[in-house]
C-alpha cells in the first residue's frame, strides 16, 4: 500500500505499507511518514483522505492524487495543497485570498457546471515540527478527479488538431467562461492552457481546471493580488504579464493562444513579437484553418483588451454567424472602440431577397436541365477539385473543393506526413475524417512486399480490437502498390473508428495515402476519397 506524503519538500514523500494494513486504516491507527513524522492520512472532522501520488507542482501549490476513504464507492479526488515561499505581507495575503477564492468558485460553480471540478472538501491541517522542520498550518482543498489527458498531452501523443478539433474546444470552454464571467460570480480564471484543460475519458467532455489563479473583477481595485503575476507568461496577455487589472478578454486571449498551440504544435512564443505585441502565426501556418476561424482567434489575441471580443458569449455568436469585426491583417474600424473595430450587421431584408432569388434561380435550372439535358451538358461538367502538389517530391494530388488543405514537414515528428485534408464545417467527432499523405525514406534493399508486411504488422499493433477488412494488390496510376482496409478502437477516444492504407514504393520512398474517420462517419465521406484524392494521385516524375 502506497500513501504520498503531503508535507512541503519532504525528501523522501513516498510511503510503502503492507497491504495487510489497508483495512485497519481508521482514526484510532494514526500512519506517519517515515522520512519527515507527516501524518500521513489527512483529517477533517469525519472526512479522511489518504494521498496516492503527487500529480503537479506549481508556484503556489501541489496537488496530489487521493482516495476519499469515507465515500460509499472509495472514490478518486484532487488533494491540493497552497504553498507559500514569500515573505512579503502582501504577496502572502494575496496567495490565500486566490486560495480562498479558488474554494468559493468551485463551490458555487462545480455543481453548476458540467466542465468544472466539484469541490468536496476544504481545511486547514497543522503540520507537527520534526526534525528540521518547524510546525506549519497547511491549507487544502479536496476536488473532483477527472479521469483523462490534458490537452496538452494529448496534442503530444496525436499531433497537431484539426479545424474542427478547436471548433469543439471552443465549442465546450466558451460556455464556462461565460459561466464564471457573468454578472453573478464576476471571476477570471488567468491560467488558461492546453494543460489545464482536461478531456474526460469517458465522456470525451473537456473540463477547465486549476482555479488558482482567479480574481473577482472590482473596478478599480487596489488589492495586493495586482501585485502577483498568476498564470503562465506564453499565453498571459500583455495587461496581465504587466501586473495591471484584468478582464474577461484576458482569457479569452489565453483562450486563442491555447488553440494557436494545438493547431500548430507549437508554443505561442514561437508566433508572438513581444517588443512590437504582435502574431504571425498565420504567415508560417496560412491555410491551417479557413479565415474566418482565423480572424475571430486574431481579435481575441489583441494587444488593446479594449478592442478584442468582450465576452465569451461574442465569441461564440462570431463563431455562429461567421462574423469577426476584423481584417485578417489585424486592422479594424470602429469608432466606438479607440476606431479599430468594425461589427458588420448584415440587412436581414437582403439576405433574404437573396436566399429567395437564388432558391427560385435554381429551381428554374433544375427543370431546365431535366427538359433539356443535352444543351446543359457542358454547363454540369465544370471541376470542383483543387489541387495540391509536393514541391519537393513532385507529387500531385486533387481534393474536393469543401475539404481543406493543411501542409507541414515531413518529420518523425509528424509521422512522415506532408499534407493533412479534412472536410470543411463538419459537426466535430472525436474522430474527423481526415486524408493523410506521408512519404517515408527507405532502404535501398526495402521491396514493396517488405513494406507491406512491415506496414500490416504496425497496423494490427496501432490500436486495439483491430480486425483487417481487406489486405490486397492494387495499382495506384499504373503502379504496383497495396491497400488495406481495418476497423479498430482507438485507444485515446475509446471510439471504433475505420481506416484505408494505400501505398507504392519506389526510389527508396513510401508513398502512403490514408483515409480515417470515426465508423459512423466512414462511409459518408468515402466517395471523394475514392472518386477524388486517391483516383487523381500523380506519382513523382522519377517514378516513370
Amino acid at each position: 500500500m502506497k500513501i504520498h506524503c503531503t508535507r512541503p519538500n519532504c525528501p523522501e514523500p513516498e510511503n510503502h505499507f503492507p497491504e495487510s494494513l489497508n483495512p485497519r486504516i481508521t482514526p484510532e491507527i494514526p500512519l506517519y511518514c517515515q522520512a519527515c513524522g507527516m501524518p500521513l492520512i489527512l483529517k477533517k472532522e469525519k472526512r479522511r483522505y489518504q494521498p496516492l501520488e503527487a500529480l503537479a507542482q506549481g508556484g503556489f501549490g501541489a496537488t496530489f492524487k487521493a482516495i476519499d476513504l469515507d465515500s460509499i464507492s472509495q472514490r478518486h479526488c484532487v488533494v491540493k495543497r497552497l504553498d507559500i515561499k514569500d515573505n512579503d505581507p502582501k504577496i502572502v495575503k494575496g496567495i490565500e485570498e486566490a486560495f480562498e477564492r479558488e474554494a468559493i468558485v468551485l463551490e458555487s460553480l462545480g455543481d453548476n457546471s458540467g466542465n468544472i471540478p466539484t469541490l468536496y472538501d476544504s481545511f486547514c491541517l497543522t503540520a507537527p515540527a520534526s526534525h528540521s522542520y518547524p510546525e506549519k498550518e497547511l491549507n487544502y482543498l479536496v476536488q473532483q478527479y477527472i479521469e483523462g489527458e490534458d490537452l496538452s498531452e494529448e496534442l503530444k501523443k496525436k499531433g497537431r488538431f484539426s479545424q474542427a478539433e478547436i471548433l469543439d474546444v471552443l465549442k465546450q470552454i466558451l460556455p464556462v467562461l461565460q459561466l464564471i464571467h457573468d454578472d453573478k460570480n464576476q471571476v477570471i480564471h488567468r491560467d488558461i492552457k492546453p494543460s489545464n484543460i482536461v478531456r474526460e475519458r469517458d465522456t470525451q467532455k473537456l473540463v477547465l481546471i486549476d482555479f488558482g489563479a482567479v480574481k473577482q473583477v472590482i473596478t478599480g481595485e487596489t488589492s495586493p493580488v495586482k501585485s502577483i503575476v498568476f498564470g503562465t507568461p506564453a499565453y498571459a496577455p500583455p495587461e496581465q504579464r504587466a501586473k495591471h487589472q484584468v478582464y474577461p478578454s484576458s482569457d479569452l486571449y489565453a483562450l486563442a493562444a491555447s488553440c494557436v498551440e494545438l493547431l500548430t504544435g507549437q508554443s505561442p512564443n514561437k508566433f508572438h513579437d513581444t517588443i512590437n505585441n504582435q502574431w504571425y502565426w498565420r504567415k508560417q501556418y496560412p491555410q491551417i484553418v479557413d479565415e474566418n476561424l482565423a480572424n475571430i482567434l486574431d481579435r481575441m489575441l489583441l494587444p488593446d483588451h479594449r478592442k478584442r471580443f468582450q465576452s465569451a458569449r461574442e465569441v461564440i455568436t462570431a463563431l455562429n454567424e461567421g462574423e469577426t469585426g476584423i481584417t485578417s491583417n489585424n486592422q479594424s474600424t470602429n469608432s466606438n472602440s479607440g476606431g479599430d473595430v468594425t461589427t458588420i450587421i448584415p440587412s436581414k431584408h437582403k439576405a433574404l431577397k437573396f436566399v429567395l432569388g437564388t432558391a427560385l434561380f435554381l429551381i428554374i435550372i433544375g427543370v431546365s436541365i431535366k427538359l433539356y439535358p443535352r444543351i446543359f451538358q457542358p454547363m454540369i461538367s465544370f471541376s470542383t477539385s483543387l489541387s495540391f502538389k509536393d514541391t519537393t517530391s513532385g507529387m500531385e494530388i486533387q481534393y474536393p473543393e469543401n475539404w481543406q488543405l493543411q501542409e507541414q514537414q515531413a518529420s518523425p515528428l509528424t509521422g512522415w506526413t506532408i499534407a493533412r485534408i479534412v472536410p470543411k464545417d463538419i459537426i466535430p467527432s472525436p474522430l474527423s475524417p481526415e486524408f493523410l499523405i506521408n512519404i517515408e525514406d527507405l532502404s535501398q534493399s526495402e521491396t514493396l512486399k517488405d513494406y507491406t508486411n512491415l506496414a500490416i504488422q504496425q497496423i494490427q499493433a496501432s490500436a486495439k480490437d483491430v480486425k483487417i477488412l481487406k489486405s490486397q494488390s492494387i495499382k495506384l496510376h499504373q503502379r504496383e502498390g497495396y491497400q488495406v482496409v481495418y476497423m479498430g478502437q482507438d485507444s485515446i477516444y475509446n471510439v471504433k473508428f475505420k481506416a484505408m492504407q494505400v501505398w507504392i514504393i519506389d526510389h527508396q520512398k513510401a508513398y502512403v495515402l490514408t483515409y480515417r474517420a470515426e465508423e459512423k462517419l466512414y462511409d459518408q465521406f468515402l466517395t471523394p476519397v475514392e472518386q477524388t484524392m486517391i483516383k487523381s494521385f500523380i506519382p513523382p516524375v522519377e517514378l516513370w
